[in-house]
């Protein structure tokens, strides 16, 4: 039993505490949640873990709310969502979204997540005891294989139990009122779509899946994209392009190369080196870099450890539109302050942020089915086609752009560049 700040006493039954003791589950507990938000929300250290935790208790929660309403799901069904849910998120690595394909070039978490469950670990070895073929249908779930479409929407779609954790958790642990709803509410109106592959919310459901809606759109601009963060995201980026260079160039002195992230500084890492690093390696990389005769990679990791940001710069929209014909003008005030810009003019648009408010299907994103809502006569709707508010925010994307400067003299520099 565990004691979560959002859900309360979250219970795993002793079938799947065989899941979480495993070393690949409890990596998880090294792994943060919203990678560098720390240093803009002090309170934001919570882990993938505790996620993790937290959507497996949603299942139970959702799937007892489904069947008190009449639907029922097989006991396979139950395993496999139950088991899917703990462990959707096995494949995020150190710092979770910040790096995903910066560490491992070309493979991201889902990639992961299915190699950790099919490859010779300890996780796999649980999963079979329990059913030989449990960690292929796992798979196929995370994958989106048909046959499994219900407990996939359930688990990732546009109103799932994922999303519900984590808006609910993030918001506790920023100390925002930003990502909360009712979630009591909202299970309360979900139920089953009439072909049975996803949820939909019934007629009396239509505001409680607006806040839910609006929860996510305010997170998402306050939280997600909040531009310290962000921010702070990029130097991140650009520490581990330097040490990447340096080392391909023998500039990297050895003491200076950390040995669980050399097979990634080489591009030569397997699924062994990945499970081997968490957050842990790349904050000790940052204390060891500061030391670096490199300049540049210390003075950067020096920046991330002190918390001595970089300056943003917000573009309005006209400017946003002509930012690559400003580019060079931008580059030129970093070397007449002394900067090289390769390294020191960063930036950075809402396109690159990982969580998202709302896509509908006219969107360039059809892989997510849409929130559904039910009328009194059964008819099934997309939420935009009853909701002016949803249609008001998902119909347009606000076109968002940031520069980062490393010191406030560039940044009056830009303001006035931008102003021209």
């Amino acid at each position: 039993m565990f004691r979560d700040p959002v859900h309360g006493y979250i219970t795993i039954p002793p079938e799947f505490k065989c899941l979480v003791d495993t070393k690949e589950f409890q990596r998880l507990r090294r792994i943060r949640q919203l990678g560098l938000s720390s240093l803009t929300f002090h309170g934001t250290e919570h882990s993938r873990f505790a996620h993790s935790l937290g959507v497996f208790h949603l299942f139970i929660r959702l799937e007892a709310e489904l069947e008190r309403k009449g639907y029922t799901f097989s006991e396979e069904e139950r395993l496999l969502g139950k088991c899917t849910s703990l462990l959707h998120d096995i494949g995020h690595g150190p710092l979770s979204h910040v790096l995903e394909g910066i560490i491992t070039p070309g493979k991201k978490h889902e990639a992961w997540a299915r190699d950790i469950i099919l490859g010779p670990t300890e996780l796999r070895c649980a999963l079979q005891k329990i059913d030989p073929k449990l960690p292929e249908k796992i798979c196929q779930v995370l994958q989106g294989d048909p046959q499994w479409q219900l407990l996939k929407n359930i688990i990732s779609s546009q109103i799932d139990i994922d999303r519900m954790d984590y808006l609910l958790r993030d918001a506790v642990m920023t100390g925002t009122s930003y990502g909360h709803f009712d979630l009591t509410r909202l299970l309360a109106v979900i139920e089953l779509s009439n072909k049975r592959t996803g949820l939909i919310i019934n007629n009396k459901g239509l505001m409680a899946a607006e806040q839910f809606i609006f929860a996510r759109y305010y997170a998402y601009w306050q939280i997600y994209f909040h531009k310290t963060t962000r921010g702070a995201e990029k130097v991140l980026h650009t520490i581990w392009k330097r040490a990447k260079e340096l080392f391909s160039q023998g500039f990297l002195p050895n003491d200076l190369i950390p040995g669980p992230l050399k097979p990634f500084l080489e591009d030569k890492w397997n699924s062994d080196d990945y499970l081997a690093i968490d957050d842990v390696d790349i904050w000790h990389a940052l204390k060891m870099w500061q030391s670096s005769p490199d300049p540049i990679l210390s003075d950067l990791s020096k920046r991330i450890w002190i918390r001595e940001l970089f300056k943003p710069v917000r573009l309005a929209d006209s400017a946003s539109l002509n930012f690559l014909e400003v580019l060079p003008r931008m580059r030129h005030i970093l070397q007449q302050n002394g900067y090289d810009p390769d390294y020191y003019l960063l930036w950075d648009t809402q396109s690159d942020v990982a969580y998202d408010y709302y896509t509908s299907p006219e969107e360039e994103d059809t892989n997510k089915p849409p929130i559904r809502v039910r009328d009194e006569n059964g008819r099934e709707w997309d939420i935009m086609k009853l909701s002016d508010p949803i249609r008001a925010i998902a119909g347009t994307r606000k076109v968002v752009i940031y520069v980062y400067v490393p010191d406030e003299n560039c940044r009056q520099d830009v303001i006035k560049l931008i102003r021209k």
